[in-house]
């Protein structure tokens, strides 16, 4: 069995080196994990991007890098200026350009000999595609069973975003049995780039036409977050550097929740299951432990009550408060307890929700505990709000998987949740970038690459249709 793992331009380069260097010092590392080839070590991954600082050290350093196939590194050296259209540009796109125009496209990047035209992005984007497709279907073939492909990308830059935007699109009309999953980064609200948010805007409405279903992750919020927990456990302050670290540990227990046992749950499973229609895509996931100034937040003796608490904090961090003297009785121990308060504004439900327990003994210790499970179902009503109208919307799973640590019972939950707390997030990109798109500002960079009005149109309707498909679901 198998799962591609496709990593597009600096930060989906960097958060995959981070998970499989969170793999790599784990304990778990020999466990079910569908990410590596049956006969070796090396990992079922592609990484790209069109500057070679962040890929070049992995080909010239193979001794530390000996888990990544050189053959699936592929770096360029122009980048992509920080432009969906640069990204995305094909030659369908160029043919659209007016001689001036064409004249006029001429990247501000440069070469110590020469400018790059546009007729050079245009087939290098061509030959980055081919050689993507090339190596994705060689690692297909290495597989007897394959699961799905996931993409990681950032939605604000040029190579993540627009270059991203068009291999999903291609590998939807190739590989269409295989579900195409987008681990998709939200940038911050200010100060990357004066473009993220048309990138922003054009990938979201991409990526929700052609992937299958869509994980997401809000540096700024991952930061508050972290910032917050933190700040209760170490005096660091907090930086990109952990944002990624978290980032990389949700993905690295996602990979891990595959019942290798009773073969009845994979991940893309739950993420099917979570994806409750074609208008309903994006997924948020929080687990525990997860990694936070290279350590572990919870120790290996941790209670389930510890483990829940952890990952319900995560989701609703901002509503969480500390009551020392309120105890509850759970089971035969006596543990502190949160009063947590809804972390629901109005409006906010969740529409599915996929929850995945594994330990050594998870069965007997928190399955067929009437009191944990009474104690889990208060948790999920008052923290997440599930839908009322489907019986359904929460699903909770118990994988029993033998600690590789002798002594320790690894415990480990996962939890994806498809809500409306997307809503939000997508009218804010739509609202800036309506501005700057009604003043006409920054335009001039995506006309001199191909795009017109309408793309821009339709991207703002898309997001537009996935506010409304949510909204509805609420008022159903």
């Amino acid at each position: 069995m198998g799962t591609l793992l496709l990593n597009l331009g600096q930060c989906g380069n960097q958060l995959a080196l981070q998970m499989f260097n969170l793999i790599d010092k784990s304990s778990m590392h020999e466990g079910n994990m569908f990410l590596r080839r049956r006969e070796s070590n090396i990992y079922h991954t592609i990484l790209v991007d069109t500057e070679p600082k962040i890929l070049k050290p992995i080909v010239e350093d193979r001794k530390l890098y000996s888990h990544i196939d050189v053959k699936n590194v592929l770096y360029y050296q122009y980048g992509r200026g920080n432009n969906w259209g640069l990204g995305y540009l094909n030659f369908k796109q160029k043919s659209k350009l007016s001689k001036s125009n064409q004249q006029q496209a001429i990247s501000v990047f440069k070469s110590s000999t020469n400018e790059v035209s546009i007729q050079q992005y245009c087939q290098e984007n061509e030959q980055i595609v081919e050689q993507i497709i090339n190596q994705a279907r060689k690692e297909i073939e290495k597989t007897d069973y394959f699961l799905s492909i996931s993409t990681i990308m950032s939605l604000a830059g040029g190579t993540g975003s627009g270059l991203g935007s068009r291999v999903i699109q291609e590998f939807s009309d190739i590989f269409q049995e295989v579900h195409q999953n987008v681990i998709a980064i939200f940038p911050n609200k200010t100060g990357e780039t004066p473009l993220q948010h048309y990138n922003t805007l054009l990938s979201s409405a991409h990526i929700q036409q052609y992937a299958d279903s869509i994980i997401y992750f809000e540096n700024d919020r991952i930061y508050q977050m972290l910032s917050q927990i933190g700040s209760k456990q170490i005096d660091k302050s907090v930086d990109l550097s952990n944002v990624n670290e978290y980032i990389g540990s949700c993905l690295m227990n996602l990979f891990w929740i595959n019942d290798n046992y009773t073969n009845a749950r994979y991940y893309q499973d739950l993420l099917s299951e979570c994806c409750i229609t074609e208008g309903h895509k994006f997924i948020e996931v929080v687990s525990a432990p997860f990694t936070l100034f290279a350590h572990s937040n919870l120790g290996p003796l941790c209670t389930w009550e510890e483990l829940i608490k952890s990952s319900l904090e995560q989701y609703a961090f901002e509503k969480f408060e500390d009551d020392s003297d309120q105890q509850q009785q759970i089971g035969e121990a006596v543990t502190k307890s949160l009063q947590i308060q809804s972390v629901q504004k109005k409006g906010e439900t969740t529409l599915n929700l996929q929850s995945v327990f594994r330990s050594e003994n998870v069965l007997k210790t928190l399955q067929d505990s009437d009191s944990h499970m009474k104690f889990l179902e208060r948790k999920i009503n008052s923290v997440f709000n599930p839908i009322q109208w489907n019986p359904d919307a929460v699903q909770l799973h118990f994988i029993n998987e033998k600690s590789s640590v002798k002594g320790h019972d690894q415990k480990m939950n996962v939890t994806l949740i498809n809500s409306t707390k997307i809503i939000p997030i997508l009218k804010n990109v739509s609202k800036i970038a309506y501005q700057k798109y009604r003043s006409g500002a920054y335009l001039h960079w995506y006309w001199k690459y191909g795009l017109e009005n309408q793309d821009f149109d339709n991207a703002f309707e898309s997001l537009q249709k996935i506010q409304d498909d949510y909204n509805y679901m609420v008022e159903y």
